[in-house]
């Protein structure tokens, strides 16, 4: 009798468990928010530990309340190329989408800064060589010049210093003041830009795509998205060595206004 009644407390523990346990699945990204495919391993620390597979860059486990931490590797060509790890909170049974973006190991960082630095070097060299011979010509070329002007025994015209330097200060003058012109509107305009890349991948880009489709510095690129973030229209997430940006609602025509004016009293 005491067995009975024992089995059947277990068994009622075990089916108050299962009825609030939830599925949690969703979508792997790359560090460039591009939906992966190959071979992704993808794990999580549960009891007892689940392990999957990915081949077309998505994934779902069955998890009890509880907290979880999620891992996922991709390798390339025999090492680890993306790694990633999250936190997630089960709090209620049901279905959650919960997205996995990878980033990129350091590593893997490490090699592709080695490559790069290799490639420079062989591209220095080339220049530097180039710099060489230009600079031998241009000097047959003065010494030249020199020798036949001596034989000629004429005079260059001397062009009085003070001449040129009266000039200067117009065109310096000129010169600052378009450029302050330039920076006032630079960074107001290409606001409206940053928020269409935004837009156009979905309300989540990185800011290393915006880099390359916006013409501005990346401290520049920085200071919009900062403002953003301040008036709570986007949401800036560190991701390795990279960030995230996630629009968190489209601003209406007179925050766009505001912001630009906000830009315009800074500078």
């Amino acid at each position: 009798m005491k067995k009975k009644l024992v089995t059947l407390l277990f068994m009622l523990l075990v089916s108050l468990n299962f009825c609030q346990a939830a599925i949690i699945k969703g979508e792997i990204y790359d560090p460039d928010l591009k939906k992966m495919t190959g071979r992704i391993e993808v794990e999580v620390d549960s009891y007892p530990r689940q392990y999957m597979v990915s081949t077309d860059g998505t994934y779902s486990f069955f998890l009890l309340v509880g907290e979880y931490t999620i891992k996922a590797k991709y390798e390339e060509s025999g090492r680890v190329k993306y790694l990633a790890e999250e936190k997630i909170v089960v709090r209620d049974e049901g279905e959650f989408i919960h997205d996995i973006v990878m980033y990129v190991t350091s590593e893997e960082e490490d090699r592709i800064i080695n490559e790069t630095s290799t490639k420079k070097l062989f591209e220095k060299q080339g220049i530097l060589l180039f710099v060489i011979i230009g600079s031998v010509f241009l000097l047959s070329i003065i010494l030249v010049v020199i020798v036949l002007n001596k034989r000629k025994k004429k005079q260059d015209k001397v062009i009085p210093l003070n001449n040129i330097e009266s000039e200067k200060p117009k065109d310096d003058e000129i010169n600052e003041d378009k450029m302050k012109q330039d920076i006032e509107k630079e960074i107001p305009e290409n606001l409206d830009g940053v928020l269409k890349v935004i837009k156009q991948n979905g309300g989540r880009t990185t800011q290393k795509d915006i880099r390359k489709k916006i013409p501005l510095s990346e401290a520049k690129i920085s200071l919009m998205i900062t403002e953003l973030e301040h008036k709570g229209i986007v949401e800036r997430i560190k991701k390795g060595r990279g960030n995230i940006i996630i629009m968190k609602k489209d601003p209406g025509s007179d925050e766009i206004k505001n912001i630009k004016e906000d830009f315009k009293q800074q500078d």
